[in-house]
């Protein structure tokens, strides 16, 4: 296996990351294809048996199953320093909107519940996994910066989004010295 470093961060990556989407149960999400949690097992294990040190998974996939099948495999099958683990947010709810949670606590209330999926203190990269056209961007950028600040999640990333998108809200983190957008997932033309 090949391994990088993801962007301008320290994570030594390998060439192959691991999407977890197919992962969580079945009944529990927008998904019916998606594997169990001994067939999840399995697949990590071979997984990590070839290399592959980094694992993307959501708080989205299957409501939360998928990082709790990951988080399980990856504890189970390795120590903490030998993988990479990503997970995404996204954007507030309405009900959120309605009730009055800010950008900020949204994202601290998701990562908080990723970590109790995961069964881990911190996230190597914490995404935002599409643009919140309903919170302003300097809300996003000031919780993103909280959560690095604070020790849950050591490197921010982006997926979904437009290049105009990502330079704003980076040139507005350089601004305020907040933490950056090491990564991110943009759609595959082909």
């Amino acid at each position: 296996m090949k391994y990088t470093n993801l962007g301008k961060s320290d994570l030594k990556v390998s060439r192959i990351c691991m999407g977890c989407m197919g992962f969580g149960d079945a009944a529990a999400g927008q998904h019916s294809w998606t594997v169990d949690e001994s067939r999840t097992r399995e697949i990590i294990k071979h997984g990590l048996e070839l290399g592959i040190n980094f694992y993307d998974t959501a708080i989205a996939y299957q409501n939360g199953t998928s990082e709790q099948f990951v988080g399980k495999a990856l504890r189970d099958f390795a120590r903490r320093d030998e993988y990479v683990i990503a997970t995404k947010f996204t954007p507030r709810t309405q009900e959120e909107i309605d009730s009055g949670v800010s950008g900020q606590q949204h994202i601290e209330n998701y990562l908080n519940k990723s970590l109790e999926n995961l069964g881990m203190d911190y996230v190597d990269l914490y995404i935002c996994h599409m643009w919140d056209y309903h919170t302003p961007m300097e809300e996003i950028m000031e919780g993103l910066n909280n959560v690095v600040r604070a020790g849950k999640a050591r490197y921010i990333g982006i997926s979904n989004c437009f290049a105009w998108q990502l330079a704003k809200a980076n040139y507005y983190a350089r601004s305020q010295g907040f933490a950056e957008f090491v990564s991110i997932q943009g759609h595959l033309l082909m």
